[in-house]
């Protein structure tokens, strides 16, 4: 990315050769995103590529000499002061961490979280980060927080904005959960810098195991148990053989049964620390592919439920590419919801179009089992399909290929 200053402010562009890298859904989701860690992106087409921007004007980068432990020309402020903001900055750091790992659940992956301390923003007391996401299509193996990269989240978190906010071990903690691909160790890490513990609820988690898999993990956690339980007992006859010989003054046999309860107990202890990283590792795997079942297409799905033995289905979309002359709205909107509403009302509509011939809740058009129906509000604002004006209230299925115009702004319904 490029930083470039424009006639209005300052802004991170970049650009790509070919609109198809796009993806409406997660330009959308960003665009709206509740965190308000995330700049939202804006997207001109120029030639035949696109390109995206982000505005961060008033903000400072991460690596501004300002936030260096080591700065000659840091701002002299009183110790309270500096104790406050400092505080304020961990939280936000946490804060900025947990929403990484949420981005999962808005099914966009954390490879298009732009990491480069250059590329990310803070007000002048260092108390509030801005970050691009780029809202481009990604592989259904990359809905992990493995996608985040290790290596860019090390080198991000070795700047010196992030030092005195976060301790070393923190630091490399989390830097290995993301190696890892564990999840839960990382929302855990992100729960204790933020300071709250709502990042340990199992809420956060989403269930991907049904009966019978869940049954097979009870059996296997019980023979685990037995297993275990066996081993801690060989240990402890061991024990108790070695203090006996140690009595009755038999040195070698003693040195051997101390020896063998010793080996056997860090056996027992290892092997379950190895079973218990596989489970996890299990789990993981499942929760991104269970993500990647609701967004992704048939073919990268069926890959999916191959390797893992499990079906899943993608989510039903469609979606309405603009076709009329009308200045300032989007080329795409993605319907990917049961129930999507048209408007001019930023509050109520989820496809908003500022126009002054749309009403606040222009129409909203449902989908139900891959079929989907446009129903005009009742109003004064005027809807048509194929040029044809329909009755404001009532249900009307739509095709592929239709001409939809809200008003005088005219989109073609695809799927």
């Amino acid at each position: 990315m490029q930083i470039k200053k424009g006639p209005y402010g300052y802004y991170a562009i970049e650009k790509f050769d070919s609109p198809d890298k796009l993806c409406t859904y997660a330009e959308e989701v960003i665009a709206g995103n509740k965190t308000d860690f995330y700049l939202p992106p804006i997207t001109e087409n120029f030639g035949t590529g696109i390109m995206c921007c982000y505005e961060f004007s008033g903000y400072l980068q991460l690596t501004d000499p300002e936030f260096s432990v080591f700065s000659p020309v840091k701002k002299t402020t009183t110790r309270k002061t500096e104790s406050k903001n400092l505080s304020l900055r961990r939280k936000a750091c946490g804060d900025l961490f947990y929403s990484f790992a949420k981005m999962l659940d808005n099914l966009i992956s954390p490879s298009c979280i732009v990491l480069d301390p250059n590329l990310i923003f803070t007000d002048p007391e260092g108390i509030t980060l801005k970050v691009c996401c780029l809202p481009l299509k990604s592989s259904p193996d990359d809905l992990c927080i493995a996608a985040l990269g290790a290596s860019r989240l090390e080198e991000l978190l070795n700047c010196d904005f992030f030092k005195g906010a976060v301790t070393e071990d923190e630091r490399n903690a989390l830097v290995y959960s993301v190696k890892d691909n564990n999840e839960s160790m990382f929302i855990k890490l992100a729960g204790i810098i933020r300071g709250t513990d709502e990042s340990f609820k199992t809420e956060s988690k989403i269930e991907v195991q049904d009966e019978s898999s869940t049954k097979s993990v009870f059996t296997s956690l019980s023979k685990k148990i037995s297993k275990t339980k066996i081993d801690l007992a060989i240990s402890a006859i061991s024990s108790v053989l070695s203090l006996l010989s140690l009595k009755s003054s038999f040195y070698f046999p003693c040195i051997l049964l101390f020896a063998l309860a010793l080996l056997v107990l860090l056996t027992t202890l290892l092997d379950n620390k190895r079973k218990l990283k596989n489970i996890g590792k299990t789990e993981n795997n499942d929760l991104s592919i269970q993500r990647s079942s609701i967004l992704f297409s048939d073919n990268a799905l069926a890959t999916a439920s191959e390797n893992n033995g499990k079906n899943y289905t993608g989510l039903t979309s469609g979606k309405l590419s603009h076709i009329s002359d009308t200045s300032g709205i989007n080329p795409d909107y993605s319907l990917y919801l049961d129930e999507t509403r048209i408007g001019s009302d930023c509050f109520v509509a989820d496809i908003v179009l500022d126009e002054p011939q749309i009403a606040p809740l222009h129409a909203v058009i449902r989908q139900n089992n891959g079929v989907f129906c446009l129903i005009p509000s009742k109003g004064s604002g005027k809807t048509y399909i194929e040029d044809s004006l329909v009755e404001n209230g009532k249900s009307y299925e739509i095709k592929i290929g239709q001409k939809l115009t809200f008003g005088d702004i005219s989109f073609r319904f695809t799927t």
